[in-house]
């Protein structure tokens, strides 16, 4: 059995000892291990009493399936050969963008480019500074009011990314939606692709580089007072509130997994798939035949 790391003992000025323990200083209490203790069901509410996670009492939680043990991993690695996939939200302050690559239908967040304030022109740099000799194909994401024309130069910010990121070894592939799918749509994809039916990973994310995605997945909620079916995630403009800055890293990763794994079109294959199996478990149904009249007299 390997043995566990030491404990930290924190002392505060007036004596208190402050002992931090938690199921994931176990070595052996992995993705699997979580992944298997939330099938069994025995824990009501996993964010709260496990991952010791209070955010939801401001609000109810958008990502719900996210569990930081399970979605985050420490170095992403960069694979060459697979397209980049770069998913932008243009709010201005902050602009946050992720650098992520699809391999075997599942999502790795490479990094995230946040600049507050920010601009396109900025982050263009700033990804062409770490990616800007990959070969193969570079595919956008983001939502559709990105393609609104500045009044200035009539160009869109996919117009500027474009411009920006030209004459490079690369193949730029826009994947923008014509309208944007509502905000209940788009959690609920990311949700059913953060983990699986039976609570396995789908999404891995850097947990150094990462950083204000991670807090979205954990902290973004509901915006209180509107009905299930015109929900919106909730937004402030108060720069001194600390929530300003949550809601624009997960934007972007919505606009990426809904265009990629939309909630319809899953539902859509389970539905076929589970009548496939339902026939295949029902089999043949044998023909039933009338039984013979016998006749009223003898011979």
């Amino acid at each position: 059995m390997p043995s566990l790391p030491p404990v930290r003992v924190l002392e505060s000025p007036k004596g208190w000892k402050i002992v931090p323990v938690h199921y994931s200083m176990d070595p052996e209490k992995n993705a699997e291990w979580v992944a298997s203790m939330k099938r069994r069901g025995d824990i009501d509410d996993w964010e709260k009493e496990m991952e010791i996670n209070f955010s939801s009492v401001a609000g109810v939680r958008c990502f719900e399936s996210y569990s930081i043990l399970a979605n985050s991993i420490d170095g992403v690695e960069y694979e060459e050969i697979l397209p980049l996939r770069l998913a932008c939200d243009f709010n201005v302050d902050p602009m946050a963008w992720l650098v992520c690559q699809i391999n075997n239908n599942k999502l790795y967040v490479l990094r995230e480019i946040w600049s507050s304030p920010g601009s396109v022109v900025e982050n263009c740099e700033k990804f062409l500074n770490d990616y800007g000799g990959h070969y193969g194909e570079v595919f956008i994401y983001g939502d559709a009011s990105g393609n609104a024309r500045s009044q200035r130069d009539q160009r869109s910010n996919y117009d500027e990314i474009a411009l920006r990121l030209m004459n490079r070894p690369f193949k730029l592939r826009m994947r923008v939606p014509s309208r944007n799918p509502t905000n209940v749509n788009a959690v609920r994809a990311v949700n059913r692709r953060l983990v699986d039916q039976w609570g396995n990973p789908l999404i891995f994310i850097d947990r150094d580089k990462c950083k204000n995605l991670l807090l979205d997945l954990s902290q973004v909620v509901w915006q209180e007072g509107a009905s299930s079916a015109t929900q919106s995630i909730k937004k402030t403009r108060n720069r001194l509130d600390p929530y300003f800055f949550r809601g624009h890293a997960s934007d972007a990763l919505c606009a990426l997994v809904h265009r990629e794994w939309p909630t319809r079109a899953e539902v859509a294959k389970e539905e076929d798939k589970r009548e496939e199996e339902e026939k295949k478990g029902k089999g043949r149904v044998k023909k039933k035949t009338r039984p013979r009249m016998r006749a009223a007299f003898p011979d």
